[in-house]
């Protein structure tokens, strides 16, 4: 079922129970207003009867003290019309007009200690009965016919059934054509969901139109696909450029491989300058592939985020940096709280290192300042052209003058993905007196 017909048979329901509650309370307080007429008219006949009672010379007349005249109690065609009578008096004998029928015989001991109103039917007419009891005339019962009023709430039951009936479907219906209306963007949402699962067309958008809950829903779906997209042109390109990256490596690997083949033909001293460029490549390769799939699997994602001390991190990364090379790293760090990963945080202030001692001039030193969540390192080389600032942080970018040099081009590229997983910030700037900085910056906590 659809969600346009679910909302409208919502709508439908909640009407009918609307209309059912609310016809059910007027024909109850119609009924009510109409029969309390009925049962004030019999009461009040009822008191006058009783006051008669009250004067037996006014009601007993010439009968006899045992038979009062029924002319003084009314009937049909006297001032009381449509009014039925019925008198049992103390001997038992029950007196009834000649031109009405007998009502039913109440229970007299119940008419005597509580008067009471019941329905009851009279020759197939129904009427509302009063019977209660007189010392002078015994048990009285006086009734009113219900034919006018069952008949006006008939009536009203089948105007409440109708209109009922006309409100329900017009709620249906105008539920039907506001569903239809405020679920078009879903609608717009899901045949571009489906076109881009046939197609695998990323470039798809919705056009927002609306600032309500559908149309934010919609900028999130275009913003989830710009994402997607990018996401596949960055695999593609990573896929690409690595290709490329490894074909160099990889084929001269196989020259030195092919060489040694021949290894009785050279010396001693050119097999092991063969060995050893073969090794070369091995290593290079080795990395290139490691931080290809650092880069790919993200798997510094999966270590959970704690409270770290950032200054101590940077501390152990340069004890490290200072045993695996000649170059004296010289940190200036204050307390730096930050929630994040650990072992992320320490491979991307590693390549920052590798960096800085990548491009250092030969025996300078590598400055490194830490200070509210900012991790700036400073190396003492030629510096960063102005052309280059940009794109130092893609992957695989090398510029000129590094493409003599041994790397991959992946290591700063690895330092933007663990910064931006941090909701950082990476820079790069220009240092007076010869050098580049590159660092990041992380919220503190």
């Amino acid at each position: 079922m659809k969600l346009r017909t679910r909302i409208a048979l919502v709508a439908a329901v909640a009407v009918a129970v609307a209309v059912v509650l609310v016809s059910a309370a007027a024909f109850l307080a119609a009924r009510r207003e109409l029969r309390s007429s009925i049962d004030e008219s019999l009461i009040d006949r009822a008191v006058v009867i009783q006051r008669l009672a009250d004067d037996p010379k006014g009601i007993l007349g010439t009968d006899g003290p045992m038979r009062p005249p029924l002319g003084l109690l009314g009937g049909r065609g006297s001032t009381f019309d449509t009014v039925y009578y019925q008198v049992t008096l103390p001997t038992g004998e029950v007196l009834v007009p000649t031109d009405q029928p007998p009502l039913p015989i109440v229970d007299t001991d119940v008419a005597v200690e509580h008067p009471s109103l019941e329905d009851v039917y009279v020759d197939g007419v129904h009427v509302r009965m009063i019977a209660f009891s007189s010392d002078l005339l015994g048990v009285v019962q006086i009734a009113r016919p219900l034919t006018e009023v069952d008949a006006t709430l008939a009536g009203l039951a089948v105007a409440l059934l109708v209109f009922g009936l006309v409100g329900v479907l017009l709620a249906a219906l105008a539920g039907l054509l506001v569903a239809r209306s405020a679920l078009k963007p879903i609608d717009d949402l899901a045949e571009a969901a489906e076109h881009v699962a046939e197609t695998q067309d990323l470039e798809a958008r919705i056009d927002i139109v609306t600032n309500d809950e559908v149309g934010r829903l919609a900028a999130r779906f275009n913003a989830m696909l710009a994402a997607l997209e990018q996401s596949r042109d960055q695999q593609q390109r990573l896929v690409r450029d690595a290709g490329h990256e490894l074909r160099t490596p990889l084929t001269a690997l196989r020259t030195n491989i092919e060489l040694l083949g021949r290894a009785s033909s050279y010396s001693d001293e050119q097999r092991a300058e063969l060995i050893e460029a073969a090794e070369a490549e091995v290593k290079e390769l080795s990395a290139l592939v490691g931080e290809v799939v650092d880069l790919a699997s993200d798997r510094y994602a999966e270590e959970p985020l704690e409270d770290l001390m950032l200054d101590e991190i940077v501390e152990a990364c340069a004890e490290r940096a200072e045993r695996r090379t000649d170059v004296q790293v010289r940190v200036d760090a204050e307390p730096t709280p930050v929630r994040g990963r650990s072992s992320a945080l320490t491979r991307a202030i590693d390549n920052l290192f590798d960096n800085a001692v990548k491009w250092g001039a030969d025996g300078g030193t590598v400055d490194v300042t830490v200070k509210n969540g900012r991790v700036s390192v400073r190396d003492h080389g030629p510096g960063i052209d102005e052309s280059d600032r940009e794109r130092i942080f893609d992957r695989f970018y090398r510029s000129p003058s590094a493409r003599s040099t041994p790397g991959s081009g992946l290591g700063l590229s690895i330092v933007k993905q663990v910064v931006d997983a941090h909701g950082g910030a990476v820079f790069v700037e220009s240092t007076d007196g010869g050098g580049a900085t590159v660092g990041f910056e992380l919220p503190s906590t």
